[in-house]
């Protein structure tokens, strides 16, 4: 039974049917061993059937993991869980229910590449006073889409000109969507909330059709994940979420940690259960992790705690700037693969910013060692697989007009930047249907007869397509009829390394496709369109099969797990980030979670490391992060080179490292960039800077901050002389 390997608290949740119930899981408590158990004791204890039970995670693979075990469990009754992410599910509702906002079921879905796109063009054809970048544009329509403002409503709020710009681009970006017969990745949620708010039976119809709902990674969701929530359970269904406050990191996607602290509120009579057992890591990085989060003010409270000896001391390591951090994990890292104390598959170094990742991949590539990096850029968003991709949306959902105005060159068949603008005006004044203007499009001015011959095929090749995919056939079979007859590999079988890393691509798309349909019997071309559209940048990670070290951010970590962590950048301005212009971070407590999330995925091993004197555009560094002192002083705070750490959690190198940098005093004769030489009357320092003042034989001296721009000394002790 696997209730027998469960602890009292674990056990304590999975046989709770009470009432409401939050689970407050700490990393590494056996969370998902949690929920799977309480999803099989609802079906074997006749709670529940299997297709009664509605369960939400936060990721396909997260999901997959869950089906898989229940399926272990109670073999062919897993399987049939209502199970997935809270956007897959609304993508199944919205195939069933999208009439009610006027889309077909066959709609499409734009990924944040596609949003960027529209909105590029969207404001080329605005005259706006406001400057708005794509990216400052998505980010307001997605921050109101979290927080359930629309369009309109946004525009009702606006009370500056600015406001209004952004406004009246969030309409217009709605009018195409919909013209298009396209939903983007916000609007499934938003889009089934205003179903069942606005429709009392449909809300019900699917209320009804569940017993339980249980929900994974509750600290996750967002204020529109929330109301869907609520709406779901209104029918009696019984509720379970399970998350951990101290894990919530994206506040920036509109996560709000109040929906689990404040849970209670909208579920009377809540009971809370507290899993602080944790079996992942050693004791030493779970004391050091709970000192720096309990710096925390807006948390429910947990203590963790383990049955595992206290391993390892946390390591601190400074180093002179982010080349030597680099040279130095990396030697740290061969050396744990060589004398095989670890796998270099269960090595992990994690940064806040995805630009660190640059010097790990040199570094990594100069001493031979394989590394992939974690969600960068998705198989599915490469250019080519882009292109297959946007041709298969053409076939499910002609409307979709962004996905033609990218194909309908590629590959070439003379219509460059006129013809196409000319096929699309014609288009708009006729009123009629993109595969009906290809198909006639000798009559349309601008294209040239060669280029009309290629678009009729191309129109009467999407008429077929369209045809087969209704009749129900293989996806592999539309999608290979797609590449033969296209001519979409072929425009790449050259010698050129770089066509033939897309050829290798094609292949593997295809390989993809051909999994689909052998997983998924009958699922056809609109379920493979909503399964790829659905992928997250963590989907394809190996983990502890890649036989690589993983270079990732703090946020990319979430949910994954390694035996030695590397957490770099432990700077005033780099972690806890602060962006150019700014003071101080925003919310110091999500820095202070994220910190805590990355330390927290070390099983035996957690390194920490400062570059004193990292490079970056627009912001300054100012010595090491509060952190450092917060994770080995619990609440004493004491200035870095005064700081004493307890013995056996944290080992500390500041005052070695601090031989490594440069080091003024009265007297040195020194050299600026904008100055010219210099005699130093008075030096002070402060963490990893040093403030000076300087005699460059004006009338005043001048006070310089390090750091800015390199200020060598040229003499120990100089004179007056030195300056002429």
């Amino acid at each position: 039974m696997i209730k027998d390997e469960l602890n009292s608290r674990q056990r304590e949740a999975v046989d709770y049917t009470g009432g409401p119930l939050l689970v407050l899981a700490g990393a590494g408590s056996g969370k998902t061993r949690v929920l799977t158990a309480k999803i099989a004791g609802i079906i074997e204890e006749g709670y529940a059937e299997p297709w009664e039970i509605l369960a939400m995670t936060f990721t396909n693979k997260a999901a997959q993991e869950m089906r898989e075990r229940v399926e272990s469990i109670l073999p062919g009754k897993g399987s049939r869980v209502k199970l997935g992410t809270f956007h897959s599910i609304c993508a199944w509702i919205l195939r069933r229910e999208a009439h009610y906002l006027g889309y077909n079921e066959n709609f499409t879905i734009y990924d944040a590449d596609d949003q960027k796109t529209l909105i590029r063009r969207l404001l080329k054809s605005i005259s706006s006073s406001t400057k708005i970048t794509p990216g400052l544009m998505r980010g307001y329509i997605s921050r109101n889409k979290n927080e359930g403002i629309g369009a309109e409503e946004a525009m009702q709020q606006a009370s500056s000109q600015s406001d209004i710009d952004l406004a009246e681009v969030y309409l217009k970006y709605q009018e195409r969507l919909k013209s298009s017969g396209a939903f983007d990745f916000d609007d499934l949620l938003t889009g089934v909330l205003s179903i069942f708010r606005q429709n009392n039976d449909a809300r019900k119809h699917y209320s009804s059709m569940f017993s339980y709902i249980l929900v994974d990674e509750y600290q996750d969701t967002n204020k529109v994940q929330h109301e869907l929530l609520k709406e779901l359970a209104k029918d009696g269904a019984g509720v379970c979420v399970v998350g951990d406050d101290d894990q919530s990191i994206y506040a920036w996607r509109g996560a709000c940690v109040e929906n689990i602290l404040e849970f209670s509120k909208d579920f009377p009579g809540t009971r809370i259960i507290r899993l602080e057992e944790n079996y992942r890591s050693t004791g030493n990085i779970l004391r050091g992790a709970s000192s720096l989060v309990n710096h925390n003010l807006k948390r429910h409270g947990k203590t963790l705690w383990t049955k595992q000896d206290a391993g390892h001391p946390i390591t601190v390591k400074y180093l002179y700037n982010e080349v030597e951090e680099a040279e130095w994990i990396l030697n740290e890292i061969m050396e744990l693969i060589e004398d095989g104390s670890c796998p270099r598959d269960s090595i992990a170094v994690l940064y806040r910013t995805n630009a660190q990742s640059r010097q790990f991949e040199t570094a990594s590539r100069k001493h031979g060692v394989n590394y992939e990096v974690v969600g960068s850029q998705r198989f599915y968003e490469r250019m080519e697989i882009k292109d297959i991709i946007a041709y298969l949306r053409i076939i499910i959902n002609p409307e979709d007009r962004l996905s033609l105005e990218r194909i309908i060159n590629k590959p070439a068949r003379g219509v460059g930047g006129k013809g196409r603008a000319s096929f699309f005006t014609y288009m708009d004044s006729k009123g009629m249907a993109p595969l009906d203007a290809m198909l006639i499009s000798d009559g349309i001015n601008g294209i040239t007869s060669k280029a009309s011959k290629e678009l009729k095929m191309l129109g009467e090749w999407f008429r077929l397509a369209g045809e087969k995919t209704a009749e129900g056939v293989s996806v592999s079979e539309i999608v290979d009829s797609l590449i033969d007859s296209t001519g979409l590999a072929e425009q790449y079988n050259t010698e050129d390394i770089t066509d033939q890393s897309r050829l290798e691509n094609i292949a593997e798309f295809r390989r993809s496709v051909s999994e689909y349909d052998q997983a998924v019997p009958g699922g056809g071309l609109p379920g493979f369109m909503t399964e790829i559209s659905l992928a997250t940048t963590v989907d394809g990670y190996e983990g502890e099969n890649s036989g690589k070290i993983a270079l990732m951010t703090l946020h990319c970590a979430k949910g994954l797990e390694f035996n030695t962590v590397f957490v770099a950048g432990l700077e005033e301005g780099m972690l806890p980030f602060i962006r150019p212009g700014e003071f101080a971070p925003s919310n110091m407590e999500e820095e202070r979670r994220l910190l805590y999330v990355g330390m927290t995925r070390a099983r035996e091993r957690l390194l920490l490391t400062c570059a004193m004197n990292r490079k970056r555009g627009g912001v300054s560094q100012s010595g090491p992060s509060r952190f450092i002192t917060e994770i080995a002083s619990g609440e004493t705070r004491i200035p870095p080179a005064k700081r004493s750490f307890s013995a056996g959690v944290v080992k500390d190198d500041f005052e070695d490292a601090n031989e490594n940098i440069t080091a003024y005093s009265s007297g040195n004769l020194i050299s600026h960039p904008r100055y010219g030489r210099g005699l130093v009357r008075k030096a002070v320092r402060t963490g990893s800077e040093w403030r000076i003042t300087v005699d460059f034989g004006f009338d005043e001296p001048k006070t310089l901050v390090t750091g800015y721009v390199p200020i060598p000394i040229l003499k120990q002790k100089g004179s007056m002389k030195d300056l002429e």
